[in-house]
């Protein structure tokens, strides 16, 4: 079925950015093939439901209640009710310029390919699991590479090669000398993509669009098998043994149970670009999260420690919070600058993003103890991954007041 959906979405929004249509239209793939799949059905709680759970809350990111997504949806609705058909990449337009979230669909900035390259070798990512946006993104690849629903061909079949990849390479770590965690959450890559390829597409009422998924991931499976057999299990690599951290009281890491990191739901500040020098804490390093506080030139300055993984902000920030505002309330025109760092294991990328995440979730633990968000500055640090200090000691992110 062709058909030019930015004309429906710029009934809408006659402004709407071409970039993010195209993007939208990529992460719904097969599912516009058909036509039932590519329509919503406001009237079909199933159907609504769908969208809450696949696209506002996995996509999107969400965490509102049940009630206010629904709410959010029911509103759209309401909205193009003048329509007889209400078009799904409309809808996903609409609801993702609701919630503030129609960036996450704008690649013209990024790399032409959705699909990361595959990295082979003894490195595991330091989040142990590809992110739910980066399972999206190789989902949506996957499924918009088969142009034919009656026919699953060669393009199918390699888009879902390229999309376990990276899930594979990390895999085949579990099966060489004895399984760790870190590689058995590793392998829930793999798990995560094929479920994200069976949750994301819309249900069609008949034809190939109800049997397309399952063979997909069939196909896919069996691609894993050859992959893994490829490269023989455990010649010469093996994932290094995670280490048995006690978490500091309010952690929620899990000893030796690494899992995937979710990025923190708040409104993000634009990173500022510039070197941040890592500084040596004076205080002792806590294994796992932590807090400590120091004083730098006459002015506080607090360093927030993570668990591997993690960027779950530590209760006993709350009172260095405190002493932040504090400061700000008496020194007019003073600001915070937050940075994030990470340690030197896994993958260099998605470390990174890591590192933005953990700055993301200090900033929103500083709004919520009463700092206005206009005197924080996310800051951007000259290199993220912080080789001078312990693993510990580096993953952490810097409050300094400037």
């Amino acid at each position: 079925m062709a058909e030019d959906w930015s004309l429906d979405v710029k009934k809408y929004v006659p402004a709407a950015d071409p970039a993010i249509i195209t993007g939208i239209i990529r992460y719904c793939g097969i599912a516009l093939q058909s036509r039932d799949a590519s329509l919503v059905s406001f009237s079909d709680k199933t159907e609504t439901g769908r969208v809450r759970e696949n696209f506002l809350k996995k996509k999107l990111a969400l965490t509102a209640s049940d009630e206010e997504l629904d709410s959010a949806i029911a509103a759209v609705g309401e909205r193009m009710k003048g329509d007889r058909t209400k078009n799904r990449v409309t809808v996903y337009y609409l609801l993702a310029e609701h919630f503030g979230k129609l960036g996450l669909f704008d690649k013209s900035s990024s790399s032409s390919s959705a699909i990361p390259p595959v990295t082979k070798g003894p490195a595991v990512d330091e989040p142990t699991a590809p992110k739910t946006s980066d399972i999206s993104d190789i989902a949506a690849a996957a499924k918009s590479g088969v142009a034919d629903v009656t026919a699953l061909g060669a393009a199918g079949v390699a888009a879902g090669a390229a999309g376990l990849a990276a899930g594979a390479s990390a895999i085949k770590g579990t099966f060489s000398g004895s399984p760790s965690a870190a590689g058995i959450a590793s392998g829930g890559g793999a798990q995560a993509f094929a479920g994200r390829v069976l949750d994301d597409v819309p249900v069609a009422k008949s034809g190939w669009g109800r049997w397309l998924p399952w063979l997909l991931l069939a196909a896919a499976l069996l691609l894993l098998l050859w992959y893994l057999g490829l490269f023989r299990w455990g010649a010469g690599t093996h994932e290094s043994a995670p280490s048995t951290t006690t978490p500091v009281a309010g952690s929620s890491v899990t000893p030796g149970n690494e899992t995937a990191v979710a990025p923190a739901t708040v409104t993000p500040t634009a990173p500022t670009e510039g070197a941040v020098a890592p500084a040596t804490a004076a205080a002792a390093i806590p294994t796992g999260a932590g807090v400590t506080s120091e004083v730098r030139d006459g002015k506080p300055a607090v360093n927030v420690y993570f668990a591997t993984g993690k960027t779950d902000v530590a209760p006993a920030f709350t009172p260095a919070a405190a002493s932040l505002k504090s400061y700000l309330d008496k020194n007019a025109g003073s600001k915070l600058t937050v940075s994030g760092f990470n340690d030197k294991t896994g993958n260099a990328a998605l470390n990174a993003e890591l590192s933005k995440n953990r700055a993301k979730a200090v900033e929103a633990a500083l709004v919520a103890s009463g700092i206005p968000a206009g005197a924080i500055e996310l800051v951007k640090p000259s290199d993220a991954t912080d080789v001078s200090t312990s693993n510990a000691g580096a993953r952490r992110v810097e409050v300094v007041v400037k």
